[in-house]
C-alpha cells in the first residue's frame, strides 16, 4: 500500500499514467476512490494522475487533531515532494476546490492550473450566511437519523447530489454510488473534522492573488443553500474574482455532475488542459524567439 510520510503523518496515495502531473482532490469526507470510477480511466491516458486520501480518511492516518483547508494543501503540495512533481495540474471537487485554493495562493510555482468543481470560497458575498463550525442543520440531521444512515442519505437521497428525475430513472447509478459511499465512510469524529475545515474555509479576499489559468465548473442546479451558500452563487463569484478563469455550468445536473455526466465533464476538463498545454508552448517559444512570435 503506498503511503507518504508527510507532515508528521502516513498519507495513502495513487500514481496512474504518464505525462503532466495532474492531481485529483477529494471533498469533504471523501477518499480517491470517487474518482476511480469516471475520471481516473480516461484522465490517465493523458496525463500522470495523482489521487490521495486526506489525512482523517481512507486508508491514511486519522490524527484527533483540528483540520484546515489549509492544512489539507501543505499535505498536497509535500506529497508533490515526495513524488518529485515540480509543478501539477489541480483539480478539486467541492472542499477539494478550497484546498486546491490554498495550493495556488501558498505554492503558486506548483500549480500549473485550476479546475475548482462546485466549490466556494467561504464568504463570497454579504447576503451569505457561512456557518462556523459544524453547521446546524446538518448536525441536527445527522443526530436524528443516526451517523450511518445520515451518511448514505446526504450523499444520494436528496436534491444536493443529484436532480429528482436522475434519482428516479437512474438506478444503477444510485447504486454504483451506494457502494462507494459505504466503502468509504470515515470515522465519525474525523469527519466531523473535515466538516470543520471546510466551513472555516475562507479565500474570498485573496482569490484575485491566484494567477493560474482556471477552470470554474459547476452544476446549473447545484442551488441548494447548505452551510456554505449556494454553489452554483459561489461558482459565479469564483469566476468573477479570479484573474484568469472562465466558468462552465453543466445543465441539468447537481453537486454529483462529475458521477451523473461524467462523458460531457471530462470533455470539458480535457479540452481546458489542452488549452493550457497549448498556452504554455506558445508562451515557450516567445520566450526561445526573445519575446518575438
Amino acid at each position: 500500500m503506498p503511503l507518504a510520510s508527510i507532515n508528521g503523518i502516513n498519507l495513502y496515495y495513487e500514481t496512474h499514467g504518464a505525462g503532466e502531473a495532474l492531481m485529483l482532490i477529494s471533498g469533504t469526507g471523501g477518499t480517491c476512490d470517487s474518482w476511480r470510477p469516471y475520471q481516473l480511466p480516461v484522465f490517465s491516458q493523458h496525463y500522470q494522475v495523482i489521487i490521495f486520501d486526506h489525512r482523517g480518511v481512507g486508508r491514511s492516518d486519522k490524527p484527533d487533531e483540528a483540520y484546515s483547508t489549509r492544512g489539507f494543501a501543505a499535505d498536497a503540495v509535500a506529497l508533490l515532494d515526495v513524488l518529485h512533481v515540480e509543478r501539477a495540474h489541480i483539480m478539486g471537487h467541492s472542499m477539494g476546490g478550497r484546498v486546491a485554493q490554498w495550493m495556488a495562493l501558498d505554492a503558486p510555482k506548483r500549480v500549473r492550473s485550476l479546475i475548482l468543481s462546485s466549490t466556494g470560497s467561504g464568504k463570497y458575498a454579504p447576503h451569505v450566511e457561512i456557518l462556523r463550525g459544524l453547521p446546524l442543520k446538518q448536525t441536527e440531521a445527522m443526530l436524528q437519523l443516526g451517523y450511518e444512515h445520515w451518511w448514505e442519505t446526504h450523499f444520494l437521497d436528496n436534491d444536493f447530489m443529484f436532480p429528482p428525475e436522475v434519482r428516479e430513472n437512474r438506478p444503477q447509478l444510485l447504486e454504483e454510488r451506494r457502494h462507494l459511499v459505504r466503502e468509504s465512510k470515515p470515522p465519525l469524529r474525523p469527519y466531523l473534522r473535515h466538516v470543520i475545515a471546510r466551513q472555516e474555509h475562507e479565500t474570498t479576499r485573496l482569490i484575485p492573488l491566484i494567477s493560474a489559468p482556471t477552470l470554474v465548473l459547476v452544476g446549473a442546479e447545484d442551488t441548494t443553500v447548505g452551510g456554505t451558500g449556494s454553489h452554483l452563487e459561489s461558482a459565479r463569484a469564483l469566476a468573477e474574482r479570479l484573474p484568469d478563469a472562465r466558468l462552465h455550468v453543466v445543465e441539468g445536473a447537481a453537486h454529483g455532475y462529475l458521477w451523473q455526466k461524467p462523458a460531457q465533464a471530462n470533455q470539458i476538463v480535457m479540452e481546458f488542459l489542452s488549452a493550457v498545454q497549448g498556452r504554455y508552448a506558445t508562451v515557450a517559444v516567445c520566450e526561445r524567439k526573445g519575446g518575438r512570435y
